[in-house]
């Protein structure tokens, strides 16, 4: 009888250092949304030219504020959302570099699955700068640029912090294709 092979201990999630990070983020992000008066961009200069030189890197400002619903509100929110995107993608690299075993199933799928993931999270980090679907007179669109609640909690997640997932999803796919990692896969899959 053979013993079964010894399998690594689980690790906790509460362990992970940067996945603890993140949700703390999240949830400064959405505490930060829930403070935001409604007079920002009147009462504060500093306001606009933080909103004006953010909607001038990040179509997507402008796109939210265009469909007025709370303009004033969600273009500083969404403003300081993407300003302070580089900490979440900084800190997502930095877990997916913790968890970098991973990376190897990862960049090891078949090339149809992996094509259309890369698909997918283009088209999904597309579809968050471009606002597809979305309109004024839509109650989803109400209740997520219209109520506090409904933009710290659910409007963060999918307009700025996916849009942040995909692109750090894109760069690991880059990342396999130029260290060579997953060529190197793909002309395995050919010999096997």
């Amino acid at each position: 009888m053979s013993a079964a092979p010894l399998q690594p201990p689980e690790r906790s999630a509460w362990r992970n250092p940067y996945g603890i990070a993140l949700v703390g983020y999240y949830l400064v992000m959405a505490v930060v949304g829930m403070l935001v008066p409604d007079d920002i961009l009147q009462a504060n200069a500093w306001a606009r030219d933080l909103s004006d030189f953010m909607a001038s890197i990040v179509p997507q400002i402008d796109r939210i504020t265009a469909l007025n619903i709370q303009p004033n509100v969600n273009r500083f929110y969404f403003s300081a959302l993407w300003a302070s995107s580089p900490v979440l993608l900084g800190l997502l690299l930095l877990n997916v570099y913790r968890t970098r075993s991973a990376l190897r199933r990862v960049w090891e799928t078949p090339r149809h699955q992996m094509l259309f993931s890369v698909c997918g999270l283009a088209f999904m980090a597309a579809w968050t700068q471009q606002l597809w679907f979305v309109e004024p007179a839509m109650r989803l669109s109400e209740s997520l640029f219209g109520s506090a609640v409904g933009r710290s909690f659910f409007a963060q997640l999918v307009f700025c912090i996916g849009a942040v997932f995909c692109i750090a999803g894109l760069m690991v796919w880059c990342l396999g294709f130029l260290s060579g990692q997953i060529l190197s896969s793909v002309k395995e899959e050919h010999h096997v």
